[in-house]
């Protein structure tokens, strides 16, 4: 179902309320009128308009379009005077609903709601919203009448509505401009504003999880957004070699045909999310792989990024040239070697402290040691743990 909702503001009285005017679309067609909702409504032909105003808001204007709509004159003055004084009702509004509905061809809805100055009002607004568009599949918002405060708050109901019905597409947010020409207004549609608030909660979520895939889904190139989700699945199993190869593609393609729009904006991030793949050591890579797991709170992939990392280290240390860092057989031979030397380690502390980590937090095993206990008494402690294991293990500025 194709839902419109449209605002009814209040303009100086004793003028006639909004003048009409020719309302111009980006597809070429055009409807004139003076309320902008009606036109948007004859461009789209939706199921349900509904049309949200105050109770001082001028609803008897809505005839202005449709002077022959079938409504009691008595009860069309009461309406008039009330809404001049700002005490109209929503009783009073359904015999002008219903002989809108008659008038455009689809169901009007006309809804009461506070001027939404503060969190309450706002609230209930949404709320309005929220019933108002039960059952829509696509809706459009119009935000050309109505208080200045309105477009943000617009805004949030679009990411408000989207998060509550999933299945429903916002599909346009529309805007009458007047121009230079007299008596025509060009309808802009602005829903692309929408695209940005999409990137940053897909970045969030990709700081929050190490996940790509929402991100991926933003990337118009359908190549590249391949190569980003299935490297960003490969990275969060932990098959980083493989993750690897692909999102070296990814950006490569990126370079070459680099995002627009909203995306533009966003893709430093993403390089610098994806920054990784330039490591040329597993164990830098595993490093930086540990680093992201800590700054997102996820402890339990951090600890153990760094401890493969270090392991990994450990085979370039006291491994052969030939020796193989993905081999489990060789990493096991060379990390009992270095456990056996034990305090004659200048880093035995931290591994301990690592392993310990690594331990209870993936197979919760009863802490064993001071430091591995004091770590887990909260998450600033823990944070600090990791961090200081880092530090010395895997120091930043070790050369390749």
């Amino acid at each position: 179902m194709r839902t419109i909702v449209s605002f009814l503001g209040r303009t100086d009285r004793p003028a006639a309320g909004y003048r009409s005017v020719r309302h111009e679309f980006p597809d070429g067609t055009a409807h004139a009128g003076a309320f902008a909702g009606y036109s948007i409504a004859l461009n789209m032909r939706p199921d349900r308009l509904v049309i949200i105003g105050t109770r001082g808001s001028m609803w008897d204007q809505l005839l202005a379009d449709f002077p022959d709509t079938v409504i009691d004159d008595r009860g069309l003055e009461l309406l008039m005077d009330a809404a001049n004084d700002g005490t109209a009702q929503q009783d009073q509004l359904e015999p002008l609903a219903s002989g809108l509905s008659a008038e455009l061809g689809c169901e009007v809805v006309l809804r009461i709601v506070p001027d939404a100055l503060d969190a309450d009002g706002q609230a209930r607004l949404l709320a309005v919203l929220a019933d108002t568009t039960v059952g829509s599949t696509e809706l459009a918002l119009d935000i050309t009448h109505g208080y200045r405060h309105l477009p943000m708050l617009m805004f949030m109901a679009a990411l408000y509505l989207r998060s509550l019905r999933p299945d429903m597409t916002v599909s346009r947010i529309w805007y009458a401009l007047l121009g230079s020409e007299p008596g025509v207004a060009r309808m802009h549609d602005i829903a692309g504003m929408l695209h940005f608030a999409d990137w940053v909660a897909a970045l969030k979520r990709s700081e929050l999880t190490g996940d790509l895939a929402d991100v991926a889904r933003l990337v118009p190139d359908a190549e590249t957004a391949r190569l980003l989700s299935e490297g960003s699945f490969l990275e969060t199993i932990h098959r980083g070699q493989q993750a690897r190869g692909k999102i070296r593609k990814a950006r490569k393609r990126l370079l070459d045909v680099p995002l627009e729009g909203a995306g533009a904006l966003f893709q430093p991030l993403l390089e610098a999310r994806t920054a990784w793949v330039e490591h040329q050591q597993l164990y830098q890579r595993q490093r930086s792989h540990a680093l992201h797991a800590m700054q997102r709170g996820d402890f339990l992939r951090a600890a153990l990024y760094a401890y493969e990392a270090y392991v990994t280290r450990l085979v370039h240390r006291l491994g052969s040239s030939t020796a193989d860092i993905n081999d489990p057989e060789t990493r096991e031979e060379i990390r009992k070697a270095y456990v056996e030397k034990k305090w004659g380690n200048h880093d035995w502390k931290e591994y301990k402290l690592l392993n310990g980590l690594r331990n209870v937090l993936a197979h919760g095993n009863r802490a064993r040691g001071v430091g591995v206990e004091a770590a887990l008494s909260s998450p600033e402690a823990l944070q600090e743990a990791l961090k200081q294991s880092l530090d010395v293990l895997l120091p930043e500025n070790e050369p390749s």
